[in-house]
């Protein structure tokens, strides 16, 4: 491909960057301080050659429909960019590494802290990010290459097209309740016994809830929980204040020492998790933990 009449201002596109992450010339001439002027002239020359209005100038700037397209592009390179600077750095001494890792909080807390317990004892100068959001949000801060790593379970409902995907094991979910609850435990309980206690879940949206919903419609069970809850440490507080049932990762549970799994008559979904990546933007560092979290499994 002949390169020769690429006509890029590196610069011209990072203040367009800027200037749309702030709304506003003067504040994007003061974070670089320069002086608005500049700023104008700048993204001026940038429209012309573009051949298109990128803001409306008024009370308030916004974004004409060819800036908001042209956006995400400019600000995947930017980060790339950075993670190139990142990965120079890195090449000169592993120490000086960084890693941004997202994670849904119901994965994040039975696996990932024991995973970066173990990771900074072997590393310990590498600085981490973690970022717990809803799976979709994850992805898109990785596709825009903000995160370096995304750890998540089954089923993958994104678009995983370019990325690396690599199972690290399988984890169980369950039925749990306080310890106090006698009458649930030690022995086998059928599911539509438990329709009298209060069901306490993740959101409906969520890929684990929607698994369970299957397993209520197929024996026959009517799914009403009283209490969706964002977050699994929230559900464990709340099955340890005797506020209902809940539904976790076995793992979970075992942590909390009030808590006891419900032995079930009926079968409750297990989860693959994955470790999903850009192959291709791999630094050292994150080369590095990859390896780490692969034999970890």
């Amino acid at each position: 491909m002949d390169y020769t009449d690429l006509d890029l201002d590196v610069f011209q596109y990072k203040l367009f960057y800027l200037v749309c992450k702030n709304r506003s010339f003067s504040k994007t001439a003061h974070l670089l301080g320069v002086t608005q002027p500049s700023v104008s002239y700048n993204i001026k020359k940038l429209e012309e050659f573009l051949g298109v209005k990128l803001f409306e100038r008024g009370n308030v700037l916004t974004l004409t429909p060819e800036a908001e397209a042209l956006l995400p592009y400019v600000e995947e390179s930017i980060n790339s960019l950075k993670k190139g600077q990142i990965k120079v750095n890195e090449l000169i001494n592993l120490a000086r590494g960084q890693i941004s890792i997202g994670v849904p909080s119901h994965v994040g807390v039975f696996l990932l802290t024991d995973i970066l317990k173990k990771f900074n004892k072997e590393y310990p100068n590498i600085r981490i990010k973690v970022t717990c959001k809803p799976t979709v949000e994850l992805f898109r801060l990785l596709n825009s290459n903000d995160l370096d790593v995304v750890i998540d379970c089954s089923p993958l409902d994104e678009n995983t097209s370019g990325l690396e995907i690599i199972k690290i094991s399988s984890e169980k979910c369950v039925l749990c309740c306080n310890k106090i609850n006698t009458k649930l435990l030690n022995k086998v309980i059928k599911l539509q016994e438990l329709s009298n206690y209060s069901l306490i879940v993740p959101a409906r949206t969520s890929g684990s809830t929607k698994e369970l919903i299957k397993v209520y419609n197929e024996h026959g069970v009517l799914f009403e929980p009283i209490f969706e809850i964002a977050t699994s440490d929230m559900i464990a507080d709340m099955v340890d204040n005797n506020m209902g049932i809940g539904y976790l990762f076995e793992k979970t549970v075992i942590k909390y020492p009030n808590l006891r799994i419900i032995d079930l008559e009926e079968s409750l979904p297990t989860f693959d998790i994955f470790m999903i990546y850009k192959d291709y933007l791999l630094s050292s560092t994150i080369k590095a933990f990859i390896n780490f979290v692969r034999k970890y499994k």
